[in-house]
């Protein structure tokens, strides 16, 4: 648990490395965010072009396991294939010995900011698009063997395009016969207290899987249209203790006169029994799909596939009134999702392809 004496060191420490060249090619330029174990910077090229640059804090890079885990984010992340998993280009060692992770530089806002700047919560469309989408992901993830096990507001990036993309795979597990998982002993807590799972909180591993990530997912909804999280209290440990032995409060009754549909879909993500959740994303992205149509009073969106034709408003993200259209929702749910995905994909392959070019620099 960090302490606010620990954040501010955490942060002014963060904060010296602007200015700083990281082996003679990557000058770092402004800090971006200040995470729990590593600091994410904008940084230039030598060559001028830009990225976003996570750099392990000092006291995590001591720590043989958690070097482990952050290095392998890379492998995590680019094994999933899919355009909402941010891949990591590079990794290198800075000349002071902290591990870095080389990244595409994205133009948006953490939804842990967006719901900080607009006082704690979203409109309810706009949840959907988000949880839709990280669902859509997961399912990919899920198919691999992966689970997140860390999603959090502070872990989905909302693009300005109007994409959600799922960062921080440092935490994943990983069951493939290729790489294992870095070994997590039994009463060892991964994840964020206000989002986690029951058996997470209980440090459980070998209870954690795919419905894990459905508990995560329902979370952020959750903390997203009701502003509070699932499990809260005075103290980290006092969250940690009701997520390990508290079911989680119905969404209807923290916001009343909520669509019985979407109570019905979150709470059965949060349930304290994974046996009772979503079985797996995709069936919980049908089911959101399906409060979607009704909300927005459609009888179809049609199909998953169709044109993209590129329209944009000029921040997409800032929609917020319940009866407007969000373009998050339908890339998300609209019948120019698989075409959207397909243009994002082009986009961050090209964007992939001219950065590693430039690290032959």
């Amino acid at each position: 648990m960090v302490t606010p004496v620990q954040s501010t060191t955490t942060e002014r420490a963060a904060e010296q490395r602007v200015g700083q060249t990281l082996n003679g090619k990557w000058r770092i330029e402004r800090l971006i965010d200040v995470g729990g174990t590593a600091s994410v910077y904008e940084a230039a090229h030598r060559n001028g072009r830009h990225a976003a640059i996570k750099i392990l804090h000092a006291s995590a890079a001591a720590n043989p396991e958690l070097r482990r885990r952050f290095l392998r984010e890379g492998y995590v992340a680019n094994k999933i294939g899919h355009p909402s998993a941010v891949e990591i280009l590079d990794d290198d060692v800075a000349e002071d010995g902290a591990p870095y992770l080389v990244m595409e530089l994205l133009e948006g806002e953490s939804l842990a900011r967006r719901l900080a700047s607009i006082g704690g919560q979203l409109p309810f469309v706009e949840t959907l698009g988000i949880a839709g989408q990280l669902l859509d992901v997961l399912d990919m993830a899920h198919a691999n063997g992966i689970v997140h096990r860390d999603i959090k507001p502070g872990n989905v990036f909302l693009t300005r395009a109007g994409h959600a993309k799922l960062l921080d795979f440092g935490f994943a597990r990983i069951r493939d016969g290729i790489i294992s998982s870095v070994p997590t002993l039994s009463g060892i807590v991964i994840g964020t207290a206000g989002y986690l799972a029951p058996e997470q909180a209980r440090g459980q591993p070998d209870e954690v899987d795919v419905r894990t990530d459905i508990f995560g997912v329902g979370a952020v909804v959750f903390r997203a249209v009701t502003g509070r999280p699932v499990h809260d209290g005075p103290t980290q440990l006092e969250a940690l203790m009701a997520a390990m032995k508290d079911p989680a409060p119905s969404l209807a009754a923290v916001m009343p006169g909520t669509s019985p549909a979407l109570v019905g879909v979150v709470d059965r993500a949060l349930a304290f029994d994974k046996n009772e959740r979503w079985r797996s994303a995709r069936e919980m992205h049908a089911a959101l799909r399906s409060v979607y149509v009704s909300l927005r009073g459609r009888p179809s969106l049609g199909p998953s596939e169709g044109t993209w034709r590129g329209a944009e408003p000029a921040d997409p993200i800032s929609v917020r009134s319940e009866d407007s259209p969000s373009l998050v929702a339908e890339l998300a749910f609209g019948d120019r999702r698989g075409e959207a995905l397909e243009c994002e994909r082009r986009r961050a392959q090209e964007v992939a392809a001219a950065m590693l070019s430039d690290g032959k620099d």
